[in-house]
């Protein structure tokens, strides 16, 4: 339920009060700074999430990893997915119920926490407990400043601030490296960490004052989020594996049916508190209906097409046109650069050309780029190295607004922060599902093709390259059937709202049907 304006001025400093606050709670200019303080968190968290890339070497050596476990180092990041992904809907419910700005202040506080205890960290166990805890914090934060945007905002100006978020999930992302590697560069490794409480520092006081911090009322249930915690962990585990020394596929298959049962265990608990007449962790009809399904769907897909495009243009690069790391993450930026871009797109033209509408161009627009990645060979013009990647960057951002909104709209107020954190677990779900598809199908098909080529053969590094590029050809095929899929799926993203005279979009209830 959005705060009225006696909660607000409550909340916020005297000198806020005087005409900043108007009939509908928040005017345009409170509306601009409450965005901006909320993306700057969210752009913070993320930048985090790509920064341990290049931090990682000179971490590993800091904390004197020993050469024999360096196949360990994984669990930096895979430790951090873990935290981030079953702190997603259980923070969400969490916020639904306490108050959006409360739990974004706690959400940051756990996350400076974990920050400073990796600036801190003497071993390479406590960093990966610290960076568990980092995530933990920060998995809250993007789902709950969606939610706040949608609350707090017009409806006019919806669309556009979940766009505006969505760029500050990209962009921070996509800075995370190099922002990373040159603090690395000029101070130390533990400096990228010391420096993120001073910048999240102005998203926790801000969201704070101009959001509001009263509790929202409800119930958590306690036994279904620790089912979701578990299954998530369980699947999570399941879906990463150690490059170096991989889990025979048997083991990999027993966990994910492990993983499917407790899901199973956790579906069936949540229908019976919901029978019950009590508050489940998830609604599972509001998940079932029309647009909430293929939104989320989407989503996943769109999560699946992004991670073959993150994993695969790099990799094309180092192993077909043998250029070092560096030309990689360079030529990778053309996509990543224009997904912020994109995003904001699709928050500025969501309310004028239809949701559902404009998630499909997205979802087209990426297969366009997939389709100009397949004709990638070893003499590669700069054109061809560009055009599809941007087109490709484009289209991912484009569909983000979009979705988010057609989720955002078609939940009951009270639940907004777990619908949002439901779609953001879709996405991460989705780019863990690529990387795993990408490996095994990837590799498996690479291997096939190498084993039948003739090592004695003057010509056998010309063949090896060949059948890498069949390979990636065949990935990038795969990734543009699935994002034909989610284009397929859009078309059921409708606009509309769940019963508010006006929509996200801020377009009146059944017009312009995406």
């Amino acid at each position: 339920m959005s705060a009225s304006p006696g909660v607000l001025r409550r909340r916020i400093p005297p000198w806020l009060h005087s005409g900043w606050l108007t009939r509908r709670g928040v005017d345009a200019t409170r509306g601009r700074l409450l965005l901006l303080i909320v993306a700057m968190g969210v752009f913070v968290t993320a930048s985090d999430q790509t920064s341990i890339v290049v931090v990682l070497p000179a971490l590993i050596s800091d904390v004197r990893l020993p050469i024999s476990q360096f196949y360990r180092s994984s669990w930096v990041v895979n430790g951090y997915l873990l935290g981030y992904l079953i702190a997603l809907p259980i923070v969400g419910r969490i916020a639904d119920v306490f108050g959006l700005a409360r739990v974004l202040a706690t959400t940051l506080v756990v996350f400076m926490i974990g920050s400073v205890l990796v600036a801190l960290a003497p071993t390479f166990d406590w960093v990966v407990a610290a960076r568990a805890l980092q995530a933990l914090g920060g998995g809250g934060v993007v789902p709950v400043a969606m939610a706040i945007v949608v609350e707090q905002l017009p409806p006019e100006r919806r669309l556009m601030g979940l766009g505006a978020i969505a760029a500050a999930t990209e962009a921070g992302a996509l800075i995370g490296p190099a922002w990373g590697g040159v603090i690395t560069d000029w101070l130390s490794w533990r400096w990228v960490f010391w420096i993120n409480p001073l910048l999240a520092t102005p998203t926790l006081i801000g969201a704070w004052w101009l959001a509001g911090g009263s509790r929202r009322g409800g119930t958590i249930d306690w036994l279904g989020a620790g089912l979701l915690g578990a299954t998530l962990a369980v699947l999570t585990y399941g879906l990463v594996t150690n490059p170096v020394d991989p889990r025979p596929l048997s083991a990999t298959m027993g966990i994910l049916l492990a993983a499917a049962a407790l899901a199973t265990v956790f579906v069936a608990h949540e229908l019976r508190v919901e029978r019950g007449g009590g508050e489940p962790m998830v609604r599972l009809r509001q998940l079932t209906e029309r647009r909430v399904a293929a939104s989320n769907l989407s989503m996943l897909l769109v999560g699946m097409g992004l991670m073959t495009a993150l994993m695969g243009v790099p990799l094309f690069v180092n192993l077909v046109l043998v250029e070092g790391p560096l030309a990689g993450g360079l030529t990778l930026m053309r996509l990543t650069a224009a997904v912020p871009v994109g995003a904001l797109l699709g928050g500025w033209l969501g309310g004028r050309r239809g949701l559902g509408k404009l998630a499909c161009f997205g979802c087209l627009l990426v297969v366009v780029g997939f389709a100009g990645l397949q004709a990638w060979d070893r003499d590669l013009s700069e054109l061809l190295r560009t055009a599809p990647q941007v087109a490709g960057g484009l289209g991912f951002g484009l569909v983000l607004a979009p979705l988010s909104a057609t989720v955002l709209d078609g939940v009951a107020e009270d639940r907004r922060a777990t619908a949002a954190a439901w779609l953001t677990l879709a996405r991460m779900t989705g780019m863990l599902l690529g990387a795993a598809l990408l490996t095994s199908h990837g590799l498996g098909r690479f291997y096939a093709r190498a084993s039948t080529l003739d090592y004695g053969s003057p010509e056998f590094l010309q063949l090896v390259q060949e059948a890498q590029v069949e390979t990636f050809r065949e990935v990038f095929g795969a990734a543009a059937v699935v994002m034909v899929a989610a284009a397929v799926l859009s078309l059921f993203v409708g606009r509309g709202s769940r019963g508010d005279p006006r929509s996200l979009s801020g377009h009146p209830s059944g017009t312009a049907p995406g």
